[in-house]
């Protein structure tokens, strides 16, 4: 999905050729004509209409949401995969604990968190994953870091403390994060997220989930141009 964040619009697709004819537009027009940096998800059809339509001195970001949430996916499997590893019984006593690994702490009350922290000393091939996660939270939130450059640095140190936890549910991750991470260290000079973007998403989830879901596309966009405009 693409938005028009200046007037609240929905546009038709996430296809190349319909991106690039609408920042082409809204450049010629002048709308565009001094963007700087673009903030997108990591499908590349966004970064490369962007970088043919404003050039190659264009900021690519890449939203730390779509990062946490990629990794978030990693880690999941990763619990999964420690999990197999216990016997029953202690396995059990992991049940219908998942809200407490995967929520961020200060979202939790004081006794989850204090829940949460028994079954880190409990479990600490579960533990220390999860405090992996606050390690990468932790470099997006530092404003400290202000150039790519020590973003970087950052990062890198980041994925070589993963490989040791031994884990290859994290090893996609660190890949997927090495082939964006210029584009993801970004991040750290303007602030930039894709919030609002994320916002028409989950009005589009509620759309299809009040309908029971929707075959026909056109009735959809239909649907999504008479909430959003």
């Amino acid at each position: 999905m693409l938005i028009d964040h200046s007037n609240g619009r929905v546009l038709e697709s996430r296809e190349k050729d319909v991106v690039v004819r609408w920042l082409k537009g809204g450049k010629e027009s002048g709308l565009l004509s001094a963007v700087e940096e673009v903030t997108c998800d990591m499908w590349d059809a966004y970064v490369q209409a962007s970088r043919e339509v404003f050039g190659p001195t264009l900021r690519i970001t890449i939203d730390r949401f779509h990062v946490m949430k990629n990794f978030q996916d990693r880690l999941n499997d990763a619990r999964r995969e420690l999990q197999r590893r216990l016997d029953p019984a202690r396995a059990k006593e992991l049940k219908g604990s998942r809200w407490l690994w995967v929520t961020n702490p200060e979202n939790l009350t004081a006794e989850q968190r204090a829940e949460l922290e028994v079954l880190k000393r409990k479990f600490p091939d579960l533990g220390r994953p999860a405090d992996h996660r606050e390690a990468l939270r932790r470099i997006f939130q530092d404003q400290r870091i202000t150039t790519p450059a020590t973003a970087i640095d950052r990062l890198r140190w980041w994925c070589r403390q993963s490989v040791r936890l031994g884990l290859k549910a994290l090893e996609q991750f660190n890949k997927t994060l090495e082939n964006w991470m210029e584009q993801i260290a970004n991040y750290v000079v303007s602030r930039s997220s894709n919030g609002r973007t994320e916002g028409f998403n989950r009005g589009l989830r509620a759309i299809l989930w009040r309908a029971c879901g929707m075959r026909n596309f056109r009735h959809f966009r239909l649907r999504v141009l008479h909430v959003f405009g």
